[in-house]
């Protein structure tokens, strides 16, 4: 087998695993889920990590009977802002992640963002850009990153990448 094949494959099997994941992840209703985001968020800025407490994320009504979840602005007390959005649709077996994007701009770090992808399934190639992947800075890599619940993506987003990422070592 090449190497060109062995990467094929290796991509494919991923991909397998992206789909079987977001097969079994079904989540709560969105409303729900807003709640939790909330609660987080609120529980952030108690606790002194974000500049202020947020009304978001919101929710919007879209064709198909998908909703998109969008919170904008989120200040750190670093000033590093994050921006995401969430798109679930409904299935037979509760609701679906359909796809996400976080956006972390960090203030006066040698990285200066990072963005966090989960992709529809669609038109692109899964050798090339993993369905689920991270970007660090302009970065054109698309390093593969787990699908796992947006609430978790979240908390490792708040609590590990923005504290950490783009610090001088001590």
């Amino acid at each position: 087998m090449s190497l060109e094949d062995e990467l094929k494959e290796l991509a494919w099997h991923r991909e397998g695993q992206y789909q079987a994941a977001l097969d079994s992840a079904i989540q709560e209703h969105p409303s729900n889920l807003l709640r939790q985001l909330r609660a987080y968020l609120a529980e952030l800025a108690d606790h002194g990590k974000l500049k202020k407490t947020y009304e978001g994320p919101r929710s919007f009504a879209k064709e198909n009977d998908v909703v998109e979840l969008i919170c904008e602005g989120v200040e750190f007390s670093s000033d590093s802002v994050l921006d995401f959005n969430l798109h679930l649709s409904p299935s037979q077996m509760g609701w679906r992640l359909r796809d996400f994007e976080f956006h972390l701009a960090i203030a006066k770090r040698r990285v200066q963002h990072v963005r966090i992808h989960l992709t529809a399934k669609g038109a692109y190639d899964p050798l090339r850009v993993p369905r689920c992947h991270i970007h660090v800075d302009n970065s054109e890599p698309h390093i593969p990153f787990p699908i796992i619940n947006p609430r978790l993506t979240l908390h490792l987003v708040c609590e590990h990448i923005e504290p950490a990422i783009g610090r001088e070592p001590e």
